[in-house]
């Protein structure tokens, strides 16, 4: 199989990029999209559970397995581990194929990667006992210079919903939704810290997300109070987004409270660059169009609304790599010795 040791877990996100195998996960999620999304009454936490519908039985055993297949890093050579959820792994699986490394040898970084995402995780997930350990492990044995996260999306798919039911607002339940997955974090970090301090750790808010056809029906249903008679007309994205970019806010506090940890936003991209003027990447003036969501073409349903196109092929005009440019151009530029001439890669 084209998916190795990793056997039945999550095979649509298994090999390289542009495998046969790493095709399926359009496939699965295309399977979902179009019975689930559009005839589900809880379509955010249907999205969630077809996620993890096969998550590692032995965490140790799988982080093991993960670590045997990753290539002899030269001398020298920065290595960065991924760890998170369904996001990450769209970015990042695949080493030297992935989007996140094409991206970075576009621009003459030298960079090893190594992909532990967990589809479907949640950060109460990762703070599980054996799942932290798992983590630790990892880091001992692999000793990366950076490690990078995605993570509370999921959080929000899981208990936003519930939350709406209980009468509470969209601000009342984003403060459970902050106030629950920060200490978690927080506990995410300082176990890498703990298990390699020489390691820099980074994470992000994600992007503004879910523009794809249909993808309101998640909005929807994960702040269902942003189109309530409560909420101006026509003022659901602006209150969706205002909470949403909550968790972008949970990193910079985190950043701002742990000196290992460096801050970093990617929010605008993909607005910006489908042209949308309402919207700014200037490092002065970083801000997402709040009225609209990300563009269709960079977050299609075909991928759940939240993960970026990876189509078309050899492209940078795809979701993945255009958030993978910004994410190159806000931190790894300032943090790989990169050239300074944009290379091509075949």
């Amino acid at each position: 199989s084209c998916c190795g040791s990793r056997g039945s877990f999550w095979q649509g996100f298994c090999g390289s990029t542009y495998s046969p195998c790493h095709m399926k996960l359009s496939v699965r999620l295309l399977a979902w999209t179009v019975p689930v999304v559009y005839a589900s009454t809880h379509p955010a936490k249907d999205a969630l559970a077809e996620l993890q519908n096969s998550l590692p039985e032995d965490p140790q055993k799988w982080v093991m397995d993960r670590l045997a297949e990753a290539p002899n890093t030269p001398a020298g050579t920065p290595k960065v581990m991924i760890i998170g959820d369904s996001w990450a792994d769209v970015v990042s699986v695949g080493g030297n194929q992935s989007f996140f490394e094409r991206k970075l040898k576009e621009h003459g970084c030298q960079v090893t990667s190594k992909c532990l995402a967990i589809p479907g995780s949640t950060s109460g997930m990762w703070v599980k006992g054996l799942v932290l350990s798992a983590l630790k492990l990892a880091v001992r044995i692999y000793k990366p210079d950076y490690v990078w996260m995605t993570l509370v999306g999921n959080d929000a798919l899981d208990s936003m919903p519930d939350c709406a039911k209980t009468g509470k607002s969209a601000k009342e339940c984003a403060d459970e939704l902050i106030g629950t997955a920060l200490p978690n974090i927080y506990k995410i970090v300082d176990a890498i810290h703990d298990a390699y301090p020489a390691a820099r750790v980074t994470g992000f808010g994600y992007d503004t997300m879910f523009g794809g056809l249909g993808c309101r029906l998640l909005t929807h249903d994960i702040f269902p109070q942003c189109w309530s008679k409560n909420v101006p007309m026509g003022g659901g994205n602006r209150c969706f987004n205002t909470q949403f970019l909550r968790i972008q806010q949970g990193w910079d506090w985190i950043a701002g409270n742990r000196s290992f940890v460096d801050p970093v936003s990617i929010l605008g991209a993909t607005q910006v660059a489908a042209g949308d003027a309402k919207a700014s990447t200037d490092p002065k003036n970083r801000h997402i169009d709040m009225d609209a969501m990300g563009p269709a073409k960079y977050w299609p349903n075909y991928l759940a609304c939240f993960h970026p196109s990876i189509t078309p092929q050899n492209s940078d005009d795809n979701g993945a790599m255009v958030v993978m440019e910004e994410f190159y151009k806000v931190y790894w530029s300032k943090h790989l010795s990169c050239d300074t001439v944009k290379t091509l890669v075949v």
